[in-house]
């Protein structure tokens, strides 16, 4: 007994909250694979409830109705709570982040961001999908979001092991710099800042944005990759880009050799998505 007090005693001394932080970061970056099953459980409810939602959108609906019906099927497939307070913006909404108000009714002619995870027992999905509220992408909206779509696959191909971790970040950022400058939305890459004002991917776990050493990738790891185009009106750009904003975000698991979409039953193209929501129901 005196031996256990001496070492706790010791371990007390030698721990400050900094060290704590380090090792539960090492602890809870590389997943188990019991854990990696929970979060596979609810990226299929959150992918269940975004797949009814897509086939159901329609002018007219609210934002929050839209955000309902993803809810319900996740909680109907056995969520518990969802992960973090649900993002659905239309129109202008869709160029705020964290944008959760989600009480605006949507029109024909806008895009709706949707970014929503359901939580099952404890462990949280991420994805957000862009969709047009009438079922057809504008040649307007189609060029960036084909243009975000591939940044978010120059991204998934970083998420290797022996990878940085911010590689993701650095690939889809150059993909989305080039292709503003092409579009002239932008004179320089790095001016891509000015619609991409974020990372690019954060940790997945026990927390939507887990904690994590932000090193080399290890195999067992789930990430995100999320990059975007953010055009605000008034933005210093020609008026026909004004209010499209784009999203992409998928969970991927870090393997010993090709990254696994974890998420990949939904779908992510402009002809996957008109098509889906074209279906009866």
């Amino acid at each position: 007994m005196n031996y256990f007090k001496e070492a706790v005693e010791n371990v007390k001394d030698n721990v400050n909250a900094s060290s704590l932080h380090k090792y539960m970061a090492q602890l809870r970056e590389k997943k188990d694979p019991e854990e990696i099953v929970l979060l596979q459980k609810a990226m299929d409810m959150t992918t269940d409830g975004f797949r009814e939602m897509i086939r159901e959108l329609s002018p007219g609906m609210s934002e929050y109705q839209a955000q309902a019906i993803v809810e319900y099927h996740a909680k109907k497939g056995g969520s518990e709570y969802m992960g973090y307070p649900s993002i659905c913006g239309g129109g202008a909404n869709s160029c705020v982040l964290h944008y959760t108000y989600n009480r605006k009714k949507l029109d024909a002619k806008e895009l709706l961001l949707v970014d929503m995870g359901a939580e099952y027992h404890g462990y949280t999905a991420d994805i957000t999908r862009t969709l047009p509220v009438d079922g057809k992408f504008s040649q307007e909206e189609t060029m960036i979001y084909n243009l975000v779509l591939a940044a978010q696959n120059a991204g998934i191909d970083q998420c290797r092991k022996g990878k940085g971790f911010r590689d993701a970040h650095h690939a889809a950022y150059e993909v989305i710099g080039k292709g503003l400058v092409e579009l002239g939305i932008i004179k320089e890459i790095n001016e891509a800042n000015k619609y991409f004002m974020h990372g690019t991917s954060h940790y997945l776990g026990l927390d939507v944005h887990d904690a994590g050493t932000f090193t080399a990738l290890q195999s067992g790891v789930v990430m995100t990759v999320e990059p975007g185009i953010y055009i605000a009106e008034g933005s210093p750009c020609d008026r026909k880009w004004w209010g499209i904003g784009v999203r992409i975000e998928d969970d991927i698991l870090v393997t010993e050799s090709a990254p696994i979409i974890m998420t990949a039953a939904l779908p992510r193209t402009i002809h996957e998505l008109e098509r889906l929501m074209a279906e009866d129901f």
